[in-house]
């Protein structure tokens, strides 16, 4: 019984994810505009003077964080999250830098 009504509940979520897809078009976010817009930015175009730190984010950008568009999102709209990337970039780098 539960094991129907777990099924049930699958279907259902099935069945408005196509909806919401191909009738009502609802469009997700796009990568391109996304990476883009964050290309643009002056923070990132600072960051990306240094070699290593570009050799690194053009990895990321094919199988890490910045392959995620709503990471890109985050990055680009809230400072937190800008500041916890610049760090975790500079980190990274350092990392690979040692070792």
């Amino acid at each position: 019984m539960l094991l129907l009504l777990l099924l049930m509940l699958l279907s259902v979520g099935f069945f408005i994810e196509l909806i919401q897809k191909y009738i009502l078009r609802k469009k997700g976010l796009n990568w391109d505009e996304h990476w883009n817009e964050l290309m643009k930015q002056e923070w990132f175009q600072k960051l990306l003077e240094n070699r290593e730190v570009k050799e690194w984010v053009e990895s990321d950008k094919e199988h890490g964080l910045l392959h995620d568009p709503y990471y890109i999102r985050k990055i680009i709209d809230q400072e937190m999250h800008r500041e916890t990337f610049i760090t975790y970039v500079h980190g990274k780098t350092r990392l690979n830098k040692s070792g």
